[in-house]
């Protein structure tokens, strides 16, 4: 990985940015500082302003693992692309698709809440419609937490397809989109040339692994796992990346 304010980070960011490209952010942990409750995080003002900015020349989406209206509440700026559940809400032409998901996750939520371990552990459910997140962060013994999820999810039907994250473990019905599959839609949809994404997780990696020329990624704090082609040191930095972003 590739710093990105080195010479040849900053390089890759002027080359991608010459193209007008999509710019595709998360939020969690990338836009706003990941905090122990999920609904009390915010995204600072001065990362608005560099949106905002940014949004008035250039086609910018978020993409986020929450629901669409969690997501829209957390900002004063509109940005073209607003997708959430990873990728299962948002994109107009998945949204038939994307109905078939709610009974299961329905289902997969009543057998989970029945689930004795993950309320002795302090695991709490969230409920996204297209989607469950099981967080952890509060629960006093992360290791006991993460054993009861993984126990609860294996007997579910049909079998949720897993995404960890930071403190969090993530269930996508069969079938349902990933953020890699959200950023493809929505370069097809906006025909540009290219396109830059900014992540922290592994929910983020379906976009990190694209693996397509046209798409530069960055992660927020570096990895020796990862895919993405640049990183910043960790989410204080995003501030001075959009401020570069801004300026070029």
């Amino acid at each position: 990985m590739i710093y990105a304010f080195s010479p040849e980070g900053i390089a890759c960011l002027a080359g991608v940015m010459a193209t007008r490209p999509l710019l595709a952010f998360d939020i969690d942990g990338t836009l706003a500082p990941i905090v122990d409750d999920p609904h009390a995080a915010r995204v600072p003002p001065a990362i608005e302003r560099c949106l905002d900015e940014l949004a008035r020349g250039y086609d910018v989406a978020i993409i986020t693992g929450r629901a669409v209206a969690d997501a829209r509440s957390m900002f004063a700026f509109e940005p073209r692309y607003l997708v959430g559940n990873h990728g299962a809400e948002g994109i107009a032409r998945w949204a038939e698709r994307s109905r078939g998901y709610l009974d299961t996750v329905r289902r997969w939520r009543e057998r989970l809440a029945a689930c004795e371990p993950l309320t002795a552990t302090g695991v709490a459910i969230e409920n996204k419609r297209y989607s469950l997140s099981l967080h952890y962060r509060r629960a006093a013994d992360h290791h006991a937490a993460y054993r009861a999820i993984r126990a609860c999810i294996e007997p579910l039907e049909p079998a949720a397809r897993i995404i960890d994250g930071k403190a969090v473990v993530n269930l996508l019905p069969p079938g349902a989109p990933n953020k890699g599959d959200a950023l493809r839609a929505l370069i097809d949809e906006t025909e540009r040339p290219a396109a830059l994404y900014v992540g922290d997780d592994d929910t983020d990696e379906a976009v990190f692994g694209l693996d397509l020329p046209s798409v530069l990624t960055v992660r927020v704090e570096p990895s020796d796992d990862s895919r993405a082609t640049l990183f910043v040191r960790d989410q204080r930095e995003v501030l001075t990346l959009l401020q570069h972003l801004v300026r070029l």
